[in-house]
């Protein structure tokens, strides 16, 4: 397994991943249900790019949660915002039913770093 700053993909999730993951589930329909229960499981699987603190999810093999009917791609999305202004979207994306990755795509260049709920207002947005 490779190493990514110390971490290795099948450790914890940061407070900071788990606090967003946590929001990005938090949704009100069945599938947000699903996606809560495989996050119990969900270990960090990764940076999906270099430079970049997008990371994957894993899902263990063993985890009974129900799949996620969902027919792949983004899930939900955070719109990352303070002070009326709009810095980027935070995306859960899931693939075969299982969650897959968080990517934040940040309008300009000044906001690369993950957001934090301390930091920014962090509204969900669930796809139909």
């Amino acid at each position: 397994m490779p190493a990514f700053e110390g971490r290795l993909a099948g450790d914890e999730f940061t407070p900071t991943e788990k606090q967003l993951l946590n929001r990005l589930c938090s949704g009100l329909g069945p599938e947000s249900f699903s996606a809560r229960r495989q996050l119990q499981t969900a270990r960090w699987g990764g940076y999906e790019y270099e430079g970049c603190k997008c990371f994957l999810i894993q899902i263990p093999a063993s985890s009974t949660a129900p799949l996620i009917n969902h027919d792949g791609g983004p899930f939900t999305m955070l719109e990352v915002s303070a002070d009326s202004e709009s810095f980027g979207m935070l995306e859960l994306w899931v693939l075969d039913g299982l969650l897959h990755s968080v990517t934040y795509m940040p309008f300009g260049e000044n906001h690369v770093e993950l957001p934090t709920a301390a930091e920014f207002e962090l509204t969900l947005i669930e796809y139909p």
